[in-house]
């Protein structure tokens, strides 16, 4: 489950999934395990192409249903969705 926490610690290494390796703290590695990661991943890359407008309706349900189902409340999602807006 997605939760603000994990969103906190996904942007203090910019997504980058190597420095979490090396440089997280083992708190940080509690709290935002490997699949948890690669799921943040696939939100923001889902995100980005829907914000560059270069997906299909269907794509956008769907993504809005996975997010619905792995994020723990509606302020996490919003939270996602500021977070990639920087990455942009």
């Amino acid at each position: 489950m997605i939760t603000l926490k994990c969103i906190e610690i996904y942007e203090k290494y910019g997504g980058n999934e190597d420095g979490f390796l090396r440089c997280a703290t083992s708190e940080e590695r509690l709290l935002l395990n490997y699949s948890c990661w690669i799921l943040l991943d696939e939100f923001v890359q889902d995100l980005i192409i829907v914000k560059r407008g270069l997906a299909s309706g269907s794509f956008i349900k769907s993504l809005d249903e996975r997010l619905g189902e792995s994020c723990d409340d509606e302020a996490t999602i919003h939270a996602l969705m500021i977070m990639v807006d920087q990455f942009i």
